[in-house]
Order: C-alpha cells, then structure tokens, then sequence
C-alpha cells in the first residue's frame, strides 16, 4: 500500500503539470473532472487523445489505471500506457515506469537494472526526480548501478555534479568522510573527480577516468582546483 501511494503522489504531481498541453477545452474540463473526483469523465475525455496517440494523454490513462480512478487496477495496463508514452520521448512516463520496476508494486515485479533504463530516459528529458534518485542510488553505492556508474558519468557528468581536479600531488579517496577511514584509491594531481555533494571541507563523488573504482567516494575538499579553475 505504501508503495502505491508513493507513486500515486508523484504522479498526480505530473498530472497537473502534463495535461496543460493539451487543448484549452479539453484541460478545463479534464481538470474539473478531476477536481470533482469525477475520473470516469476525466478517463473518456483522455482517451481518444491517448488513441490519437498525446504521450500526455497515455501518461495519465496509465495513472488512472494504477490507481483505479475510474477504473479497475490494472498495473499492466498502466504500464503499457506508460511504455506508449515514453516511447514518444515523454519523461514523466519514463520515471513513473522506473518507479514502479523500483517498487516492484502489485503485478509489476521489481526490477532494478530495468528501472535505472527508464530513469536515464527520464533524465534525458530533464527530469529531475529521475536525477535525484539515481544520484542517491550512485552516493550509496547501490549494487545494481555500481557496474554502470562509469557509463553513466561519461555521458550525464554535469547532470549530477561538478568536475574538479586534484591539485595537489596526491590525495586519498576515502570510505567515509574522515581521515581515520579506509583508503579505497589514490588520486594524483591532475586527476578528476565529480564532487556530487559537499560537507564542509568534504567532498562526496566519483573519480572519473578510473573504472576500477566503481563506486562513489570521499576527499578532502582543499585538495581540488575550484570549478571554475578546471579546464
């Protein structure tokens, strides 16, 4: 149950927001039969868009169905609703399908190498939810994105942090945020690293350019060259 009310949450965010672009009638009455809790009405005025093929459309005939308004549960349902959309490049259906791979809710067994797919779609077509979750999958060193960490970094660098380079001649790269834990690599000077988060005169990221270090990392801070500084 949980689990489906926290997509139902997310969801109904991107509702409002997506169904904006569609006609000016049909948003207004779209909108106030949802407002009024009168989904079957919502479900008949979205459809034929959906069948004419508006990703926005299918995004939220796919919703409808995972939360039965308006009609009966139907997770495969949602999901095949979701799949025409982000197809078509829409990324609210794209991060909604990889939360529900994530969850694992109802029909829909959990998946997790297939939700990180749908989240990098999501995140090609800016969606920062999609960021935010696979930049805390990445900073605690998830099982199932520790392979792709790379892959993922040379191609959304500046979507999840910020290039910085070592400028001293050399630096540890840590387990945690101390100097008393576990050294995991050694950077040089020169090297790079993407800090994705900072505490105080700690750094929290990836070093890039070393695939054998597949997961997220800490440095100290005063050790790198400012942003603006690394070429």
């Amino acid at each position: 149950m949980m689990h489906r009310l926290t997509i139902t949450l997310l969801v109904f965010i991107a509702f409002t927001a997506s169904i904006s672009v569609v006609g000016a009638s049909d948003l207004d009455d779209a909108v106030e039969a949802m407002r009024t809790g009168d989904f079957a009405e919502a479900y008949c005025i979205m459809r034929p868009l959906a069948d004419d093929g508006d990703s926005d459309a299918q995004y939220n005939i796919g919703w409808m169905y995972l939360n039965g308004y308006g009609l009966r549960v139907n997770d495969s349902l949602a999901l095949e609703w979701w799949e025409k959309a982000s197809e078509q490049g829409n990324a609210d259906a794209s991060f909604s399908i990889g939360m529900l791979y994530s969850l694992g809710d109802g029909e829909i067994r959990k998946d997790s190498k297939t939700a990180i797919d749908y989240y990098l779609l999501a995140v090609e077509g800016g969606q920062e939810d999609a960021v935010a979750i696979l930049k805390s999958m990445m900073l605690r060193n998830n099982k199932f994105i520790r392979d792709r960490i790379h892959s993922i970094i040379d191609d959304y660098a500046s979507v999840f942090g910020v290039n910085r380079q070592v400028k001293a001649r050399k630096l540890n790269a840590r387990r945690s945020a101390s100097t008393d834990s576990k050294v995991i690599a050694q950077l040089l000077k020169g090297d790079t690293f993407l800090e994705m988060e900072k505490h105080g005169k700690w750094s929290h990221g990836v070093i890039t350019g070393n695939e054998d270090v597949n997961q997220a990392v800490w440095v100290y801070n005063p050790l790198l060259l400012d942003a603006s500084d690394v070429q």
